[in-house]
């Protein structure tokens, strides 16, 4: 039940402010894996604007790829393994 909690305060987007498609891939992705399972609800929006500006910093070729339609399963080892380092400080 939380699982579909996280998801839902996922998918919300601030009115007129909308996330790139490549962030929603990420995020969603992030979701419907589980991988911030460990997160508090509560705390969802903190963890995902921690996550994708990581992955802006560090991973913009990831990003880029995504927004292409042309990931590979590297790129999702990199989604996964960033999700499970900054959901574990939460």
């Amino acid at each position: 039940m939380d699982k579909g909690a996280r998801n839902v305060e996922i998918l919300k987007q601030r009115e007129g402010d909308p996330m790139s498609v490549e962030k929603q891939i990420a995020i969603i992705y992030v979701g419907t894996k589980g991988l911030m399972q460990n997160v508090p609800v509560a705390r969802v929006k903190e963890f995902e604007k921690e996550y994708l500006n990581f992955l802006d910093a560090k991973h913009a070729d990831v990003l880029a790829r995504l927004k292409a339609g042309k990931y590979e399963d590297a790129d999702t080892d990199v989604l996964a393994t960033v999700a499970k380092e900054i959901a574990s400080k939460y």
